[in-house]
């Protein structure tokens, strides 16, 4: 069986180098703006994880989504590649956003597009999500540096 848990310190490493590699574009831009994406999720405790009832700590996959938009946000899924397509992925998505509507998502993949996920788990990609979370998040960070001085 499949269980889904909260995001714990031990899977730190396995979350920023999965979702790192998955979003590799060789651009250094690209990879800030994911390294503070994925900051933001730890920080907030956004992070939720698919692993064995029977090992908590072997992870199978991993959704991060955020609240500062105003509404649940899909930021990033990722099941590991031999295990995709047996359900992991919808599990976790109904974990975090439960019931039958859309769900919006600020990042879109050639996977995304294979699995049909539109209509399998009713995700719409928007744009302009990424770069408006990334200004919140930049805001929030200005702010509380000029708090401390």
């Amino acid at each position: 069986m499949i269980e889904i848990r909260p995001y714990k310190t031990l899977d730190e490493d396995f979350i920023y180098h999965s979702w790192l590699a998955s979003v590799d574009y060789n651009i250094p831009g690209v990879q800030r703006m994911t390294r503070l994406v994925i900051d933001t999720c730890v920080q907030d405790g956004t992070i939720l994880v698919a692993c064995s009832d029977e090992d908590p700590d072997h992870i199978l996959g991993w959704l991060g989504y955020t609240e500062k938009l105003g509404y649940p946000t899909l930021l990033y899924a990722f099941v590991k590649k031999k295990l995709r397509n047996h359900g992991i992925g919808g599990k976790l998505i109904r974990a975090k956003f439960p019931g039958e509507g859309t769900i919006p998502t600020a990042f879109w993949s050639y996977w995304c597009q294979k699995y049909n996920l539109k209509r399998k788990w009713g995700l719409r990609f928007n744009s302009l999500l990424l770069p408006v979370l990334v200004d919140r998040v930049h805001g929030e960070t200005e702010t509380q540096t000029s708090d401390e001085s």
